[in-house]
């Protein structure tokens, strides 16, 4: 894994396999008595809250972990997404199976169109961090908030911002890890621990980026 093309080919590598994970999850849940996760707001927001500890335990944790650890945290965390995103799914697949198939090709072109650029590009982002950062926070609060009000213009509005941000931490996050692989090129656990939280950013950032595009599509529809 010492040269970038390796790097980059296992973050990606794992990022597929945390997309793949949380889709079959998501499948069994709608399929299952898992289903009771997402009809239940208690289990639902319960799953979430381990979700968001899994985030923050492997960010703030990367250091003093070891890779394996840090690889079988990002998989539970696949799984569990799988879980919660499958109530946002059964939703639109029952209204349409090639809206959903036809927005989750739209959400892979547009973040393969951003993750080159931010690779390629000799533009430095790396002053983006902060803005992106309280953007997220923005976000989460703003879903917190709209849990109580279940306000419709505002979730188009949140979904709208969720989009354009991770969209940019796309393109963030790809210029970062190209940058960080030079200067931990030359010790594989640290190559093997950061393709994990690379893995983990990706992820995050293309769920996210395809489920605001599913529920912007969902609101045009309506």
């Amino acid at each position: 894994m010492n040269t970038i093309n390796d790097f980059f080919g296992s973050i990606y590598k794992w990022m597929a396999v945390g997309v793949a994970i949380s889709g079959v999850m998501a499948f069994v849940t709608m399929n299952s008595p898992l289903a009771v996760i997402y009809t239940n707001q208690w289990y639902f927001y319960g799953v979430v809250a381990i979700e968001l500890i899994l985030v923050l335990g492997i960010q703030f944790a990367i250091k003093r972990i070891s890779p394996g650890q840090a690889f079988m945290l990002y998989l539970v965390y696949a799984a569990l997404n799988g879980i919660t995103i499958a109530g946002l799914l059964s939703i639109y697949l029952a209204q349409s199976v090639v809206t959903v198939v036809a927005v989750f090709a739209a959400a892979v072109v547009m973040f393969a169109s951003l993750a080159l650029y931010g690779y390629r590009t000799t533009k430095d982002y790396s002053g983006w961090g902060s803005f992106l950062f309280a953007g997220v926070i923005g976000i989460i609060v703003a879903s917190l908030i709209n849990i109580f009000f279940k306000n419709d213009i505002f979730s188009i509005v949140i979904s709208a911002i969720a989009l354009l941000v991770f969209a940019a931490l796309t393109v963030y996050d790809n210029q970062f890890y190209k940058n960080l692989h030079s200067q931990i090129k030359d010790s594989p656990e640290e190559l093997s621990r950061y393709a994990t939280l690379g893995a983990l950013h990706m992820y995050i950032n293309f769920i996210v980026m395809f489920q605001s595009l599913l529920q912007l599509v969902g609101f045009a529809r309506d």
